[in-house]
């Protein structure tokens, strides 16, 4: 991408930061008070795998709905469902924070569906590779920012705030989206007979989509366990609420290398970038995992481990994005989009069972395992990428 091209397309790239803060202040405080409302990690684990359940299907069904009604449409649906969301979830009824649960991923995943439609559209195929880490740092920028400042505002200031910041970030985006006039784009219409059971047949059909989905799973389900787990682990070590979300800010900042994490990647090969983030957060997260009697190592340990993963954030969606055939783009990015619907199924599912028998750390040694596995599965990443 030249600097001109860079410069034009920073502002798109810019808006994935405000998109993304409406949900960045409720990161640590809502396994947070999950485990206030359930009293154990075992039990947020329970709810948040229940949850999953109800949710999985999302993805899947975001594309069907988009041969129905607009882009645009869908965009604003997604905001609205995700302002429900957290008015259900800033009360204390369990039933109610469920219900929110529900509909909070249902409109993160409907909305990156729609917005992977957009950057297909905007971004030319070749410049794909320098877009995504641009994409990525103004995306977890506001993950660094948002878990920190949304427990710090609410025990320094009232319960409600950071609530309130999330609905405000829903009607900040709604203004850039419309400034950037998006909102005058459309999707090609896909003939009516395009079904769900043939768009995940045609994807698993495609071995670079099946190798773009496993590993980006991995990658999602790492973070998945960070979020979640980190903030408990503070709690559960005495460290406290405000400690455990300033890891995972501290953590989410390493993204900010993002864009040297994708130079790497072009200058080495995205293989070489990709087996080397997995490889060192597993031995890291193992280290986590051997550490955790002693807070203070592990933290530290974690945050390292979270280096690790921003490397693997240096591919972006690169992988699918240029799998992805283009008269395929809006069937393909919805069976795509499953990865974070089964990391948010797999994550608290496998640890809801394995803390029924182990203690907390058992969940770093899991992390550990996968990010392994998938070391070993980049080796079927093209070369010449």
């Amino acid at each position: 991408m030249t600097r001109g091209t860079t410069s034009k397309h920073l502002p798109f790239a810019g808006f994935f930061f405000v998109a993304s803060i409406a949900r960045a202040v409720l990161l640590s405080i809502l396994p947070l008070k999950a485990l206030t409302l359930l009293g154990s990690a075992q039990n947020v684990s329970v709810l948040f795998f229940v949850v999953s359940v109800c949710g999985i299907g999302i993805s899947l069904g975001v594309y069907s709905a988009l041969r129905h009604i607009s882009l645009y449409a869908g965009f604003l649906v997604s905001l609205l469902v995700m302002t429900v969301s957290v008015l259900l979830l800033s009360g204390d009824d369990l039933s109610g924070f469920s219900i929110g649960m529900v509909l909070h991923i249902f409109g993160i995943t409907s909305m990156e569906v729609i917005l992977n439609l957009y950057v297909m559209q905007q971004i030319p195929r070749n410049q794909l590779s320098e877009f995504e880490p641009w994409r990525m740092v103004a995306m977890v920028v506001a993950l660094s920012i948002g878990p920190w400042l949304g427990v710090y505002l609410q025990s320094t200031y009232a319960d409600w705030l950071p609530f309130a910041v999330a609905i405000a970030g829903s009607l900040v985006t709604l203004i850039y989206f419309r400034g950037l006039g998006l909102h005058h784009l459309e999707i090609r219409k896909t003939p009516a007979g395009s079904n769900l059971m043939r768009n995940i047949r045609r994807f698993l059909e495609q071995p670079r989509l099946r190798l773009a989905w496993v590993l980006t799973l991995a990658r999602s389900g790492w973070w998945q366990l960070f979020i979640i787990y980190t903030p408990i682990y503070a709690v559960h070590s005495g460290l406290g609420e405000l400690w455990g979300s300033a890891i995972v800010s501290i953590g989410s900042a390493w993204t900010l290398t993002v864009p040297f994490w994708g130079w790497v990647a072009r200058r080495y090969s995205l293989r070489f970038l990709m087996r080397t983030g997995f490889l060192m957060t597993s031995l890291v997260t193992t280290a986590v995992f051997i550490f955790a009697g002693s807070p203070t190592i592990a933290v530290t340990l974690l945050i390292l481990a979270a280096l690790g993963a921003t490397m693997l954030d240096g591919s972006g969606h690169v992988l699918f994005l240029r799998a992805v055939r283009p008269s395929e783009r809006t069937e393909m990015a919805g069976v795509y989009q499953t990865y974070r619907d089964a990391a948010n199924l797999a994550v608290p599912g496998i640890f809801a069972v394995l803390l029924k028998f182990f203690s907390l750390p058992v969940v770093f040694a899991g992390g550990a395992v996968w990010m392994m596995a998938a070391a070993v599965t980049s080796k079927h990443i093209p070369k010449r990428m």
